[in-house]
């Protein structure tokens, strides 16, 4: 599902110009559309989950007082994606993290099903730990497209927008990620 697409059968447009007549309702319509992608791309770039809850509120509000200036240059979800990768940044500075930990990015196996025989639970957490490793070898701008275009489902003109970059800077940091990714799995196949 693209990012623009809005559940309620409003258009972009008009739940912004609700929001800037001072209709609440309209900016929770936007949050509620937005919150779980935003929240996920902050948790990805993090890797914090108190963290990115708070910056998850800071992103909103940050949306909530833009909104009234808001003038329709780029799509709101750009928009919103723009001011989070911003305050990601910020946090990443204050903190100076390093890395995202493996579970960040998958999960911590909570999740599994434990309906699964034994045997194929344990492949399937050695899988997670062999991907999750090798996505932490990956810089923050290529990890970034990654979560952008296999977490949120973002398409490559969604991923330029939001980073302000060219369709071929996206394709490439894309490529990239995904050689580097084959690369560090190759040897490791056999689990995967």
């Amino acid at each position: 599902m693209s990012v623009g697409n809005l559940q309620s059968g409003l258009d972009e447009r008009g739940l912004v110009e609700a929001v800037q007549a001072g209709d609440r309702a309209a900016f929770k319509e936007i949050y509620e559309q937005y919150q779980e992608r935003i929240y996920n791309l902050i948790f990805y770039s993090i890797g914090d989950r108190a963290a990115a809850q708070d910056v998850l509120q800071t992103v909103f509000l940050k949306v909530y007082r833009g909104l009234a200036g808001f003038r329709f240059e780029s799509r709101l979800a750009t928009w919103i994606y723009r001011i989070a990768m911003n305050e990601c940044q910020n946090q990443n500075r204050r903190h100076s993290y390093e890395h995202v930990p493996f579970e960040a990015i998958l999960g911590t196996g909570e999740e599994l099903d434990a309906n699964q025989p034994p045997d194929e639970l344990h492949l399937t957490e050695e899988r997670r730990q062999v991907v999750g490793d090798a996505l932490l070898t990956l810089g923050p701008n290529l990890r970034i497209v990654v979560v952008l275009r296999y977490v949120d489902g973002l398409s490559y003109q969604e991923i330029a927008a939001v980073l302000d970059c060219s369709l071929g800077t996206v394709a490439s940091r894309l490529s990239r990620a995904l050689v580097q990714l084959e690369e560090r799995l190759r040897p490791l196949r056999r689990l995967l």
